[in-house]
């Protein structure tokens, strides 16, 4: 009878050292993921700063030349806020259709995401 209890007290010290195991790997694997996305949140803030900026140049440099094309500097500049208007318009029409499920899927593809 002695030794069932042995055995019982080790198994017991058996399944909270499991439990707390499991406990810590669940809170390493959700520190990993938070400390992913926080890290890619980063990255995207940078990366799209520096896009917006690399834009604003290449287009005040595409509506400067199309003003010297043009001779006339309001008309390079009006031709490039068309193409963007155009692009908005391009963007509205497609949003429900296209943009809003691919960035849906691209979401839930990065969510489920495994790596071996």
């Amino acid at each position: 009878m002695e030794d069932l209890k042995t055995k019982a007290a080790h198994l017991k010290d058996h399944v909270s050292d499991y439990a707390k195991t499991t406990i810590d790997l669940a809170k390493l694997k959700a520190t990993k993921g938070a400390s992913n996305a926080a890290a890619g949140a980063a990255i995207g803030v940078a990366a799209f700063f520096l896009l917006l900026f690399f834009l604003i140049f290449l287009f005040t440099g595409v509506a400067w030349w199309l003003g010297n094309v043009f001779n006339s500097p309001a008309l390079g500049f009006l031709t490039v806020a068309g193409f963007f208007l155009l692009l908005l318009v391009l963007v509205f029409a497609l949003r429900k259709k296209v943009i809003v499920p691919l960035i849906r899927n691209a979401i839930i593809s990065k969510v489920y995401e495994t790596k071996n």
